[in-house]
């Protein structure tokens, strides 16, 4: 959950549970295949593949979250460690009991048709603990864990980045005093990292699933809405970086750069409007929002479940697939909800205290006396 100034973000929320829902189309897209040919099938097909940019979506707003969450890196100071160590404790632990929900799915799925459970080595098994199965080759147990890899090393490479800008002192934003002054250090150096990035992901280092590189520019159009939220980059700065990402689509344009783009566009939109805190405020979307992450780790054995549902209730069936479509949503949300409470939420607070506990050593730190 995003915080603002004065409340929640509750655009920011609510981007992130629409995403949660778009992401679930593309991995149902077998519902809609049939033995005999249909345009069913091919329009679905279309549907799910807008729905897949849903990820280019997190990408985007999870800049905005983290970067809004290190707002006071400058005052406060800035412990790596520590900001690793809460996204740990906020992120590993649902995403463990998602890689348990996984197997308990695969063991209960072997059991009922009377195949041998296969076991995983224990190389594999650790190379997902740490997120490192797709920089070793080693494939996921679930397709969606690709993206929570690539977020991970983008908390880590961002973290790091904000170190380096707390580590240069204090160059704040003077939007009368030129062009170097456009931005604090911090965003300075988002901004260069975002161009960099934008500039690899269009040329030479495509969209591949094992290194941040081609993905950071979407996470930093993120960062720089939440810097410019706090009035910490110019406008004008700002509105130069969505025009280079916007002019980048003219030199490869898909449907996933260009909802990113759309993503990054619409922040840029509610934030002179005060809309950060009015869109999608309504209380179904803010649910969504809370449960997202959730969502998205419980739903990809779900599919399979209602896959075989449809499979042996009515194989050549519109309806039955509809059905299916509606009951793989409920399943997943009513699943979600629980797995939010009993898992995600001990898991916030215990972040959330860290945080706190940091806070308050900040304060304790004595002002060294003038010199």
């Amino acid at each position: 959950m995003v915080r603002g100034q004065g409340g929640r973000f509750e655009f920011v929320d609510g981007l992130r549970g629409l995403a949660a829902l778009a992401v679930v189309l593309p991995h149902a897209v077998g519902l809609f295949i049939y033995p005999h040919e249909s345009w069913v099938s091919a329009q679905f097909s279309r549907l799910a593949g807008y729905g897949a940019g849903g990820v280019e979506v997190f990408f985007v707003v999870s800049g905005f979250a983290i970067a809004y969450s290190l707002r006071d890196t400058r005052t406060e100071g800035f412990s790596l460690a520590r900001f690793m160590l809460r996204r740990a404790v906020r992120l590993d632990p649902p995403y463990w009991v998602g890689l348990l929900w996984l197997a308990l799915v695969e063991v209960i799925h072997a059991l009922f048709t009377h195949q041998p459970v296969v076991l995983p080595s224990f190389g594999k098994v650790l190379a997902h603990v740490f997120y490192l199965q797709d920089i070793l080759g080693l494939g996921q147990f679930n397709l969606v864990f690709w993206t929570l890899c690539l977020e991970f090393q983008l908390y880590l490479v961002f973290a790091v980045m904000m170190r380096m800008a707390s580590a240069l002192g204090d160059v704040p934003y003077k939007s009368e005093a030129g062009i170097l002054r456009e931005a604090d250090n911090h965003g300075w150096l988002m901004a260069i990292a975002f161009l960099v990035s934008l500039v690899l992901s269009h040329t030479v280092w495509p969209m591949h699933h094992d290194w941040f590189v081609p993905f950071f520019y979407l996470f930093l159009s993120g960062s720089l809405a939440a810097w410019r939220t706090l009035g910490r980059i110019s406008d004008r700065l700002y509105r130069v970086c969505l025009l280079v990402m916007g002019l980048a689509l003219f030199v490869r344009a898909d449907s996933f750069r260009v909802i990113g783009f759309l993503t990054a566009l619409v922040l840029y939109a509610a934030i002179p409007r005060g809309a950060l805190h009015r869109w999608l405020a309504a209380r179904s979307a803010q649910w969504l929002g809370r449960i997202s992450y959730s969502t998205y780790l419980v739903h990809v054995p779900l599919v399979a479940f209602f896959l075989a549902l449809r499979t042996r209730l009515g194989s050549d069936s519109k309806l039955m697939s509809l059905v299916c479509l509606t009951g793989l949503y409920v399943v997943t949300l009513a699943l979600a909800s629980l797995f939010h409470v009993t898992v995600e939420v001990p898991c916030l607070r215990l972040s959330q205290q860290l945080k706190r506990q940091r806070s308050i050593e900040a304060a304790r730190v004595p002002q060294a006396p003038p010199a």
